[in-house]
């Protein structure tokens, strides 16, 4: 039941009209130590610039239109203050989002989950699609070297790696994005599925087609 509530209370996040906001001046904060990375090409966040979004405290309490950036290396979020300087949240955080510039993106993050894979009630995940059957991702980066053959320099960059999994009757647990997968999450429903599939004509490769596949299961 917990989780159903993070649920919706993201949900109403989203709904700007629906949303409280707390006083910025009463958020509380810390000035913010980023860690340098030396010669590493890449960026260690989601997006590489401040873009406008919501949070959510685990209080309860509810921050709108805030410019954020997400660490992706140290799941940390971080947003700016009046002044322009990177600040952290002192209280906790149960969800936020954050919008590009062009709004042509919109990314949901809650946190709260069950421990798997060495993850924990504060690990961040990516909201894909909610239901009976809610699907997550959760993304990491990694710093990876290469050198070209001959060269004796080493290039350093940040990678973007991810990892789906699945919300069912509070247990999470880890899946494989390919049809084999996903037709064993409805057994009985294999035909229609891949009808479906065939029909609407996706290729699970984009989270956009499995946010679509996700919301027709759920209605099974």
């Amino acid at each position: 039941m917990k989780y159903l509530i993070i649920m919706l209370s993201l949900c109403s996040v989203a709904v700007h009209a629906q949303f409280v906001s707390e006083r910025l001046g009463d958020m509380r904060g810390a000035p913010l130590r980023e860690i340098k990375y030396e010669n590493v090409s890449g960026t260690p966040y989601l997006l590489d610039f401040w873009s406008k979004g919501n949070v959510t405290t685990k209080s309860g309490k509810r921050y709108a239109d805030l410019q954020l950036k997400y660490d992706i290396m140290g799941d940390q979020l971080i947003y700016q203050d009046a002044g322009g300087n990177p600040m952290y949240f002192v209280d906790p955080l149960s969800a936020f989002e954050i919008t590009t510039v062009d709004s042509s993106a919109n990314y949901k993050f809650i946190n709260g989950l069950p421990a798997i894979d060495g993850l924990n009630q504060a690990s961040f995940f990516q909201l894909i699609a909610t239901g009976k059957l809610t699907l997550l991702k959760r993304v990491y980066k990694k710093i990876t070297e290469s050198k070209e053959y001959g060269s004796a320099t080493v290039d350093k960059s940040f990678n973007t790696y991810s990892g789906y999994y699945v919300l069912q009757n509070s247990a999470l647990s880890k899946i494989s994005i390919n049809k084999k997968s996903l037709l064993g999450l409805a057994p009985d429903k294999e035909k229609e599925i891949t009808d479906y599939l065939k029909k609407e004509k996706i290729e699970l490769k984009e989270d956009k087609d499995l946010s679509k596949f996700f919301a027709y299961l759920n209605k099974q």
